[in-house]
């Protein structure tokens, strides 16, 4: 599980940092430009609105580019190694170990994409006197606890729930020799709209629903 979490970040870091960084400072220039918000206001909103909107939607469009056809892959490579004995259903208990690296691998792929967003953000208004480390910190500070723990919570949930998707696909397989690109064909768009019907019951539904007995 260890070796799996290290690999998705290794294949998903590097381009959280760099999609971060410029969808932060999309998102400071439009609200600059369009809105008429100030630099340090267009900064807030960033920092607020990317924890409860972007962050954990973008963290899980990455890893589904980026690992879930490996994934995929490895699931089929584990199910030909199996027993011809070894029912579907079965051999889809025996991973929750992946089910787990995935979670993970997404909880842990948070902070740089958030880091990348406030980069770029900063990077896109000019700053007045203060270092960049020193608004960093300042931007750190404006976080709620609660709001980082449902953005994790969050990411975890949607990049699961695409796991299941790849393993599903997997275990569906009429042939055990099947090819793997029409597997992929299938198994991306798939993953792609249960990641965003559930952010669209979670923001429809659950968010209202925390508002109201919060």
């Amino acid at each position: 599980m260890r070796r799996r979490i290290l690999q998705d970040l290794a294949e998903t870091a590097p381009l959280a940092l760099l999609v971060g960084a410029l969808v932060g400072m999309v998102m400071v220039r439009l609200l600059t430009a369009s809105v008429g918000e100030s630099s340090n206001e267009s900064l807030e909103v960033l920092v607020l609105g990317s924890l409860q909107l972007v962050t954990p939607m973008g963290v899980s469009l990455i890893w589904i580019c980026r690992c879930a056809p490996l994934r995929l892959a490895h699931a089929v490579r584990r199910l030909d190694r199996a027993a011809p004995s070894t029912t579907a259903l079965r051999w889809l208990r025996g991973q929750r170990g992946e089910l787990g690296a995935a979670v993970c691998s997404a909880m842990l792929l948070v902070p740089w994409f958030e880091g990348g967003l406030l980069l770029g953000g900063l990077l896109a208004t000019p700053r007045a006197g203060l270092g960049l480390v020193s608004e960093v910190h300042e931007l750190i500070g404006l976080m709620e606890a609660s709001d980082l723990l449902r953005c994790l919570l969050r990411a975890g949930v949607l990049t699961g729930a695409a796991q299941c998707v790849c393993l599903r696909k997997a275990a569906q397989a009429n042939d055990r020799q099947a090819e793997l690109a029409p597997l992929l064909a299938d198994a991306l768009p798939e993953c792609l709209l249960v990641v965003v019907g559930l952010e669209v019951v979670w923001l429809t539904l659950l968010t209202p629903l925390h508002g109201t007995y919060a």
